[in-house]
């Protein structure tokens, strides 16, 4: 893809392209932009590896919105893990800090659910790769606060195996170090846990809104789209209808969750944040317990079709009613609508499209969602 000057390509974003960054790496092209920077594909001029380069723009912004660019920083530079999106290093100049990471070479879940049919082995392992970067997160004191299939990038495994799909979870520009805070509704309102619409608990518990949103991405995997369009019974019927009986979970929305599944799922969504189980390793366990999680007959373990989740047009997650005091992560798009790995083509945006057309939700509703990919990158 080259860039070009165009009705979409603002100046500033060319006068980065084929910039260099304190002679160690070179800005190639422009993958996205947000509300305060863009994504680059970039190159070390070290070694000619290709990086990702993050650059946020400081120039106008205020003391708040810098020390919250720099808490990012702060957050993602002291995370060490596998399956956590690494920063390598920033760099700054008088308008730009630049933050050099991971290129994430198969895209975000979100676009691969979209495209690609799952196996259950394989939402196994990414899910427990998902829950294993959690686990050390919560060890270190640190919560996401918005997981979501947009947020779990997939980068080219070293195994010899194209199943097989390795994990990083990314995005950490609404993370946090307190565990309890007041700020209601920070996330992506669809995976937002229940204490986030209803104005009863004066304090979030950080970490039992990262179980909550597990939840809901174990649903979105195994099934292409989210249980409710959010847990407010004020709201929304199916989650009133859930919290009156999370029987329909199995019995009326998904019939094919084994009843192990089931039984995961339920524990995990629990209204009462305290009720929630908030040991990572033990909810980890407790999944690698389940035999299946969905549903076979003796005549079904012969079929492999019978096994795999197959894709479909899942909505993006949503943006938030003013109504609500909530944060969402950053909605940018993307030029020539391309994205993080050049997933997003024409036929994706006709599907898209197709689906927005073709949606019975009413005006209300609507506003819920964003019927065009939403990608977490820049804040």
């Amino acid at each position: 893809m080259n860039v070009t000057q165009n009705d979409q390509t603002p100046l500033p974003a060319l006068t980065l392209v084929d910039k260099v960054i304190e002679s160690k790496y070179q800005i190639l092209e422009e993958l996205g932009r947000g509300s305060f920077g863009y994504l680059f594909l970039g190159q070390s001029l070290r070694d000619n590896s290709f990086v990702a380069i993050k650059a946020l723009c400081k120039s106008g912004l205020n003391r708040s919105q810098l020390e919250l660019q720099r808490l990012e920083v702060s957050i993602q530079t002291s995370l060490d893990h596998s399956h956590l999106l690494a920063l390598h290093e920033t760099c700054e100049d008088q308008d730009h800090l630049f933050m050099i990471m991971d290129l994430c070479d198969q895209g975000d879940l979100f676009d691969y659910r979209m495209h690609n049919k799952l196996h259950e082995d394989q939402v196994v392992s990414v899910f427990v790769q998902i829950l294993d970067a959690v686990r050390y997160m919560h060890d270190h004191h640190i919560y996401h606060r918005d997981l979501k299939l947009e947020n779990i990038l997939l980068a080219t495994s070293d195994e010899d195996d194209s199943f097989h799909l390795d994990v990083k979870v990314g995005d950490f520009g609404l993370a946090t170090r307190e565990r309890f805070h007041q700020e209601t509704g920070c996330g992506s309102v669809g995976y937002l846990a229940p204490e986030h619409f209803n104005g009863i608990n004066p304090v979030m518990d950080a970490a039992a809104s990262d179980v909550w949103s597990l939840g809901i991405l174990l649903i979105a995997m195994l099934f292409g789209r989210q249980p409710w369009q959010e847990a407010n019974p004020q709201s929304d019927a199916t989650f009133q209808a859930f919290q009156r009986n999370p029987r329909i979970l199995k019995q009326e929305l998904f019939p094919s969750l084994s009843m192990a599944t089931y039984r995961f799922l339920v524990s995990v969504l629990v209204q009462h944040p305290s009720d929630r189980p908030i040991d990572i390793e033990e909810l980890k366990q407790q999944f690698l317990g389940i035999d299946h999680l969905l549903v076979r007959s003796e005549e079904d373990d012969d079929d492999d079709d019978e096994n795999e989740t197959w894709p479909v047009a899942i909505p993006t997650t949503g943006v938030v009613p003013k109504a609500y005091d909530l944060v969402d992560s950053a909605i940018f798009s993307c030029n020539t609508d391309e994205s993080w790995s050049d997933l997003v083509d024409e036929e994706e945006a006709l599907l898209i499209e197709q689906c927005s057309k073709s949606s019975t939700l009413d005006k209300e509703e609507q506003e819920i969602f964003v019927h065009e990919e939403e990608i977490w990158w820049l804040q």
